[in-house]
């Protein structure tokens, strides 16, 4: 069976779609019959490390990062290269691995295009996000040699394919985020249970305006609000993230993943931007947008003030399951085509 060594942001990333990405992305492989981990990789800085090693529910984090299968060995960019003979394929991604400059370094970068993984192996890049559709100059030369070199590209975000078409000579395949590779009852197996009884859940990311919209929303049918998160604090783990999206009455986030999840479980909800201009390519709203408009939830986006839809009136149980099952079996086999190659 051959072995395959997955690099993310996996290591102490107590950040809820982070820690769920990488434990969908290995299953999933797994599931389609490869020995698979995560490479331990230290890939942020001390001060994110540090922030995230503080957080209330960082013992949550950490008891669900150990049930990942992942390398006993702690790797850093100085000797990550010494793992290449433990595996025969390398994976990069999901989530912003080619973004995120205040956290992930330009000495680190390259790690996260596989850079020390010789052209001897397979390298795979899943689900890559820039965070927007499109990163800087500076970050774009240091990131574009080792994009090139890679064997098979996809991204999460349709609106990043231009760009990323600028630093490599192969096709690059918009493919759904880890996350949606697994159905329901995948999730329902580790999901935690919330209250019974009913709440509107808030997971906001910048304080944008989420948890007014939630108090707007309580006063109108008295239920209690749940937050899993004000400006970036997690308060709980990742199974309860899964647990009470599931479950909640209404759900108002700034999120990607908890957008993921709303749409997974078919949650009503409205996501609101978190820069104040989403349509800079820039920005991490791209994301959002475009997973939006993937699954034609447009309405769900709240721009702006003037422009928030009832929660009421947007249909959210009509999401097109065939288009849904047909996107997921679409990139599970760009996943296997790849692995197999």
């Amino acid at each position: 069976m051959k072995r395959v060594g997955i690099v993310t942001f996996y290591y102490k990333n107590y950040n809820y779609g982070g820690q769920l990405g990488a434990y969908a992305l290995q299953k999933a492989i797994a599931k389609l019959g490869f020995d698979c981990e995560q490479i331990t990789f230290k890939w942020q800085n001390e001060f994110y490390l540090q922030a995230c090693e503080s957080a209330k529910s960082a013992e949550h984090f950490r008891t669900f990062s150990e049930s990942i299968p992942h390398s006993e060995r702690l790797y850093t960019v100085s000797d990550i290269a010494e793992c290449v003979d433990d595996y025969d394929i390398f994976v990069c991604g999901s989530d912003q691995i080619w973004g995120l400059s205040h956290v992930l370094s330009d000495d680190n970068l390259p790690c996260m295009a596989l850079s020390f993984v010789p052209a001897s192996k397979t390298k795979i890049a899943y689900a890559a996000s820039m965070g927007g559709a499109e990163i800087g100059p500076d970050r774009k030369n240091i990131l574009a040699p080792h994009v090139n070199s890679l064997d098979f590209v996809s991204v999460r975000e349709n609106s990043a394919i231009p760009f990323v078409k600028t630093m490599t000579n192969r096709d690059v395949t918009h493919v759904l985020d880890p996350v949606m590779l697994l159905d329901q009852s995948e999730w329902d197996d580790i999901s935690a249970t919330p209250p019974e009884k009913p709440y509107i859940l808030t997971y906001d990311l910048r304080d944008t305006g989420v948890q007014d919209y939630a108090e707007a929303l309580s006063k109108k049918y008295g239920y209690e609000i749940i937050s899993l998160a004000t400006a970036g604090s997690a308060t709980f783990g990742p199974k309860e993230f899964v647990g009470y999206i599931k479950h909640a009455k209404y759900f108002i986030t700034s999120a990607f993943h908890g957008a993921v999840f709303a749409i997974l479980y078919k949650v009503p909800f409205l996501v609101f931007p978190v820069s104040n201009n989403p349509q800079d390519p820039k920005s991490m709203d791209t994301r959002l947008i475009a997973l939006l408009d993937a699954f034609d939830l447009s309405s769900c986006y709240a721009y702006d003030s003037s422009n928030i839809s009832n929660i009421d009136d947007v249909t959210f149980h009509h999401i097109d399951e065939s288009k849904t099952s047909a996107f997921r079996h679409n990139s599970l086999q760009f996943l296997k085509d790849a692995l197999e190659s």
